[in-house]
């Protein structure tokens, strides 16, 4: 058997710290940032302890590649639909909000992580940090939009939809057995835009 790669150990690496990064994202957001040991990280992730500190010096660190991990794809799924040449400002719009409210629906253990994380957040700055680093390009890619309908305060309108869509989200897990996602979807876009489904 040969040795690998200089790639191919790359690859193992990031393959083990993704692997680190989604067992501490379910633990975290199902058990709490403040309950959750380093020790069941390791364990859900199916390493020693010691190793994983070869990939995050602490938990906060953890904590805040997760939160960048966690929202990466829906970052990217925004910036991707603003990319779009050939899409009026209110398919934009459409596009945005299915991409968010299919993360609700797929993505329990994120929403759970970032409930809990809106109430201990000024207890952990840094993790207030990246949050809002996070936050500030969602919202930058809603002002886009709000630009291209022609709200006057673009930036204002960006902000009171964020807030309305986070509501719902709060909403949605507190009891998503019977939360009308889709129909508090529908109700957003008639708000925003001449839509219907």
């Amino acid at each position: 058997m040969s040795p690998r790669t200089k790639e191919q150990l790359l690859d193992l690496k990031e393959a083990r710290k993704e692997q680190i990064l989604m067992a501490a994202l379910e633990l975290f957001g199902s058990k709490g940032y403040q309950t959750t040991s380093i020790s069941e990280i390791a364990k859900k992730a199916e390493l020693s302890k010691g190793l994983l500190y070869n990939y995050f010096e602490s938990k906060e660190e953890l904590l805040n590649e997760v939160v960048v991990f966690a929202f990466k794809e829906t970052t990217e799924a925004g910036e991707s639909v603003l990319n779009e040449e050939n899409l009026t400002a209110d398919e934009l719009l459409v596009s945005l909000v299915d991409s968010y409210f299919l993360m609700m629906k797929e993505q329990e253990e994120l929403m759970k992580l970032v409930l809990s994380l809106a109430v201990q957040v000024s207890a952990i700055p840094s993790v207030h940090n990246t949050i809002t680093m996070v936050y500030n390009s969602l919202l930058e890619q809603l002002e886009v939009i709000f630009i291209n309908l022609g709200y006057e305060n673009p930036k204002n309108e960006a902000m009171l939809f964020g807030a309305i869509v986070d509501g719902i989200g709060i909403q949605y897990m507190l009891d998503s057995e019977g939360y009308p996602l889709d129909e508090m979807k529908s109700l957003i876009l008639k708000k925003y835009i001449d839509y219907e489904n």
